[in-house]
């Protein structure tokens, strides 16, 4: 360090106990950055940043305890600035966005001790915390938020960040489901788009907003474009390069590829000869069994001889039936994992070819449907619906994109069923090569990928 350089700041305590364990504090920081300045091997460097990770967890966590205490002691007044958030941006030259984070998860770890202690004891990331406290801001959910933070906790161990953050967001789906189903029609009311010309640049800026469903359909169209623009590239590649060819070769960037297929869209549709019926979108919905059960009942079956949890509200004999499912196993989302509301999803099947998909509390399907069309590979489907994205870990390939292979080996006994699938990558499918293998516990339905010498890739 440059003893010459003024320090951002020179804190400046009363009590004898804060001053002696910040400069401690700053010591050991000081000491852990001076020895990674030396080369080490490489389970020293990895070490290293997984103790690098705890320390940032602590160090949060005591940031958010002390916001919370400047906001109970109303100690932002004190320089006449009008909100807490207002004093936390300018005294520490952050973000309008960034101080919002803090304030708002420092008033939600109130409600959390659980949480809050899992962040101290750096057991989950401030990531994690910023996912349960969006939804404890939720009015209509908030009281329930406490009492679930044992289960999110668990998912926060278990679970890859992106699958704990889409379980934690389904609860939510279902704890308020009727207020979220109108906050969705409020979305699909106000629905935009819009092209912005910068007329100084020369450039246009798509700009627009859906509701889920109609978003999830888009977004659907969008990647079979893409997927195309990417194959198309992956194949002048090979013509050039032949079998040597890499992602290097590739002749256009993911973003690049991205405009393209938006724009190919837009020029097959000006394409289209007048009076063209667009052909209807089918979508892949994955329902997990249960949830699929208390569709039954929203579409008019006996669904409390079916479920005895489907149920009206006792307090308003005139109360539609109420969803109810279980947050552990439930999934409403397309192919690649995108959620989608169960309700809306009643409504799109009366317009558009749906084929349902029901997958078990393991995440096996057992009843892949079949819409008006017809469809092959369904068997490479179903094995692609057993996870909304590459199963290695790590690895967020969406799923349509991925390859699927056999678990166990086909020329070694290995069945093409969707319980001996798994949607791999392109890049992680050959490291199978290497000796690398990809299985599932029979009991939990968890994907586990294995080195070569046995040890588990956590």
């Amino acid at each position: 360090m440059d003893p010459t350089a003024e320090p951002w700041f020179s804190p400046s305590f009363s009590d004898e106990k804060l001053a002696t364990g910040y400069a401690v504090a700053l010591e050991a920081v000081e000491q852990f950055a001076t020895v990674l300045d030396h080369p080490h091997i490489g389970a020293d460097v990895l070490a290293a940043q997984l103790a690098l990770e705890q320390l940032h967890r602590r160090v949060v966590a005591a940031q958010l305890d002390n916001q919370g205490e400047i906001e109970r002691q109303a100690l932002h007044r004190l320089d006449g600035h009008r909100s807490v958030q207002a004093h936390t941006r300018h005294v520490l030259g952050i973000s309008g966005a960034e101080a919002y984070r803090r304030c708002t998860a420092a008033r939600s770890l109130r409600d959390l001790p659980e949480v809050r202690a899992a962040l101290r004891e750096g057991r989950i990331s401030p990531d994690h915390v910023q996912v349960i406290t969006s939804i404890h801001r939720n009015p209509r959910i908030k009281a329930k938020v406490p009492g679930e933070q044992a289960r999110f906790l668990r998912l926060a161990r278990d679970e890859s960040f992106a699958d704990f953050a889409d379980r934690v967001r389904d609860w939510a789906r279902i704890a308020d489901l009727d207020g979220g189903f109108k906050d969705r029609k409020r979305h699909h009311d106000n629905r935009n788009f819009r092209f912005i010309e910068n007329s100084i640049e020369g450039t246009w800026e798509p700009f627009g907003h859906f509701a889920s469903d109609q978003g999830a359909r888009m977004h659907e169209i969008h990647q079979r474009y893409l997927q195309a623009e990417y194959e198309a590239d992956w194949a002048e590649a090979r013509a050039k390069h032949g079998d040597a060819a890499t992602l290097a070769d590739l002749r256009r960037t993911d973003a690049q590829r991205r405009a393209d297929a938006l724009e190919r869209i837009f020029a097959d549709a000006a394409g289209a000869p007048p009076g063209t019926t667009a052909p209807k979108i089918v979508h892949n919905i994955v329902w997990s069994a249960d949830t699929y059960l208390a569709l039954a009942g929203l579409l008019g079956a006996d669904a409390d001889r079916l479920d005895p949890h489907w149920s009206a509200n006792p307090t308003d004999p005139g109360a539609q039936r109420n969803l109810w499912c279980d947050p552990d196993t439930y999934r409403c989302s397309t192919l690649d994992g995108v959620p989608l509301d169960p309700i809306e999803q009643f409504f799109s099947s009366l317009v558009n070819h749906v084929r349902r998909v029901v997958i078990t509390t393991k995440g096996v399907v057992i009843d892949l449907g079949r819409t008006a069309r017809l469809f092959t590979g369904s068997a490479r489907t179903a094995a692609q619906l057993q996870h909304p994205h590459c199963v290695w870990p790590g690895c967020d390939m969406p799923t349509t994109r991925c390859e699927v292979d056999h678990l166990h080996d086909y020329t070694k006994g290995g069945l093409t069923n969707p319980d001996n699938g798994a949607p791999l990558c392109g890049f992680h499918n050959r490291w199978k090569q290497k000796k690398f293998a990809v299985q599932r516990d029979p009991d939990t339905g968890r994907w586990r990928t294995y080195r070569p010498d046995g040890t588990v890739i956590p």
